[in-house]
Order: structure tokens, then sequence, then C-alpha cells
């Protein structure tokens, strides 16, 4: 992954004991990702963690979050943005638990109504104060005016982006190439704006749902959070099987389809909504990876993507 933090944990100390006060203590390095690194410490009788990244929106967007949290869906309060030398930081409420991905094959199942019921809290959320497609800002509002718009701008590579240059790099992979191009003439064909509009995490694994027992504990990192299809989450799950061998993704499929029927739903063009979804999520990829020079990653990805699609 791209570093884009250098924060360790002697300077989330310093900081936190300069910052807060020298009550604060148990300090620990608890994960990281692409994009930030995160530090739990104790302080005034509450456990609480401090990230540290260099993008304020995925932060800002955290805190945003919130205000959809439900039971179903608990998603930290985040209590106090700020900067620090050339980065942000974050402190939120901690909650505990283990990965979604790392739960056992028994573990899973007996997950499975729990991830659905938060897949339906997402669904069902309400964004009639907001507006627009695709990734949403601190604002709430997010920037296309449709769902086909959103995906097709995956072909895209502009400075604004963080993994910018993609394009030029992907060429050091014919392979991959070839295999963007085609799933990207086929996703102009398919993409279809007759789709409800609703919250998506699209990042629901990579350590960002944390569980216990039967119950998800909290829903982290909402970043690469969008507005747009439902089945976007539903087809993210299914599109990472192969890399989680152990997570019975038909059987996840099975059990968000009964919920349907019993709430009286029938999701239109399901199929060629979810074919929308798989080649965006291996195309996004394809471009994440070629932009980190991981080849073997990128190709694998690309097979994974024109297995869904012409399976």
């Amino acid at each position: 992954m791209a570093k884009e933090h250098t924060v360790d944990i002697q300077q989330a100390q310093a900081f936190l004991a300069s910052h807060l006060s020298a009550d604060v203590s148990e300090i620990v390095r608890i994960g990281e990702g692409a994009w930030s690194r995160c530090f739990g410490f104790a302080y005034g009788g509450q456990n609480l963690v401090i990230r540290f990244g260099k993008y304020v929106s995925d932060f800002q967007k955290d805190r945003l979050a919130h205000t959809y949290a439900t039971p179903d869906l608990p998603i930290p309060e985040v209590l106090e943005i700020g900067q620090v030398l050339d980065a942000y930081y974050a402190i939120s409420r901690r909650v505990y638990g283990m990965p979604l991905e790392s739960v056992s094959a028994e573990q899973w199942l007996a997950l499975v109504p729990a991830v659905v019921a938060a897949l339906e809290a997402m669904r069902t959320a309400d964004l009639s104060a907001t507006e627009g497609f695709g990734g949403w800002g601190v604002d709430g509002n997010a920037g296309h005016s449709s769902w086909s718009n959103r995906l097709l701008s995956v072909g895209e590579d502009t400075p604004d982006q963080r993994g910018h240059g993609w394009r030029e790099r992907l060429a050091e992979s014919p392979q991959g190439e070839a295999t963007f191009e085609w799933g990207f003439d086929l996703l102009k064909k398919i993409a279809d704006d007759v789709v409800p509009r609703s919250l998506l995490h699209c990042d629901l694994t990579n350590c960002n749902v944390l569980v216990n027992g039967k119950q998800i504990t909290g829903v982290l990192d909402w970043g690469c959070s969008v507005y747009g299809d439902h089945l976007y989450d539903l087809a993210r799950f299914e599109f990472w099987a192969p890399w989680h061998l152990q997570l019975d993704m038909e059987h996840l499929r099975s059990v968000i389809e009964q919920r349907w029927a019993e709430k009286g739903y029938r999701p239109e063009n399901k199929e060629s909504r979810l074919m929308a979804c798989y080649l965006h999520i291996g195309l996004e990829h394809i471009a994440y990876h070629a932009h980190l020079g991981n080849w073997t990653t990128l190709l694998a990805i690309a097979k994974r993507m024109r297995a869904l699609v012409t399976e």
C-alpha cells in the first residue's frame, strides 16, 4: 500500500501529551490503512482512538457518517479533528472487536444476519437532505448527476485524484491495459441510471468492520463512501470472495434476498446492475494497483472481473 503517513507511536504519545495532558495512558498502535495510521489510548476515563493522515476529508466524512448510525449500523463518533505538522488527526470513540474478514467460516454464518442488517440500514438511510451520486463531500452532497456518470468516471485520470498517473503506468502491463479497455467498453454499454440512491460504504473489509460474537461493534472509515446503487456493497463482498474463502458469499446473497422478500422489495434488473458493479470494482482496482505497480495483484483482479461478468 502507498503510505501517506509516517507518525510513529512516540510521536503520537508526544502529541497527545501536549494536546490533552500527561494523563493520557495506554497508548498502542492498533492499525493502519493506505491513508492513515491509528493509535488507541485512554484519557479521562474514556477509551479513544487517534488517527493521523494526509486527507482531512476522510475524517470529516467519518464525522458526518455518524449521523447515519443506528443499532444495526454502529458508527463511532468523531470527537475532534485538527491539524498537526503536515498532516491531520481525528479523535474518536474506540470500539472493540475483530475484523469481519478474519472470522472463521462458522463465525461468518452466525454474523451474516448482522451483516445483512447493516447493509439494509445503509440501503434505507434517509438521504433526503443530500443530493448527487458518487463520493460525497463534507457538505453531504455528491458531485455526479447520475449513477452511470459516477460509474464511468472510473476511466478518468485527473490531477486531483490520489492515484493520478495510473493510465500511464497501466501501459506497462499490456494484459492489464487490454482487460481494462474491454471492461470499460462493456461498462459503457450496461451502466444504468434506474437505480435507487442509497448510502454505500464501499470498503467493508480491510479491517473496517469490527465484530464480536454475532454482533457488529463498529463500521469504520467512511472515506470511500458514496451514494448510489445499494447492490454495490453486496457486489464488493462477492468480488473479493476468492480472497476470503471462509466467507460463504452465496449464503450472504441468500439471506439478503430473503430479507428483501420479507419486506416486499424486489430490485429491478438486479443481475445487470450487479454486473455493472463488478466491472466498476474491477476497473477501479486495476487503476489503483497500476498506480502502485502491483502487477501480480492487478492481473488477479483483472482475471476475477472477467470471470464474474462472463460466467
